[in-house]
């Protein structure tokens, strides 16, 4: 999320320094400390892997488009990290019916060559 911020943070002076409308002026954030404007821009930047929402909105093409871009990266870090969970899910449910396919087979096995019951539970 660092570099996240640091790159909202260079576009929104970018646009300043090109006379564009930009978060930074509209949300008079020039007037403060350069620390603050930092973690403004962490907070935006957490803000879009989060249902959380904030006042600092993109203001021009380029915030815009910066902006779209961190959501589908998102969405695509997102859709795979549940894709990753859903496959371990899968492969642990594939583990559990194999194990009771084999103890199934096993009672099968004993039943039929008539092994006595106290001997089965060993």
């Amino acid at each position: 999320n660092h570099i996240l911020a640091s790159l909202w943070y260079v576009i929104g002076d970018f646009g300043k320094a090109i006379g564009e409308q930009n978060w930074i002026d509209v949300g008079s954030f020039d007037q403060e400390s350069v620390g603050y404007r930092y973690v403004t821009s962490l907070h935006w930047s957490l803000t879009q892997f989060t249902p959380a929402s904030m006042d600092v909105q993109p203001h021009n093409t380029t915030e815009r488009t910066f902006a779209v871009m961190v959501l589908v990266f998102g969405l695509v870090l997102f859709s795979s990290f549940v894709s990753s969970i859903t496959n371990s899910m899968t492969q642990l449910r594939s583990l559990s019916d194999n194990q009771s396919k084999q103890f199934w087979l096993l009672r099968r096995y004993l039943s039929q060559r008539q092994i006595s019951k106290q001997l089965t539970f060993r």
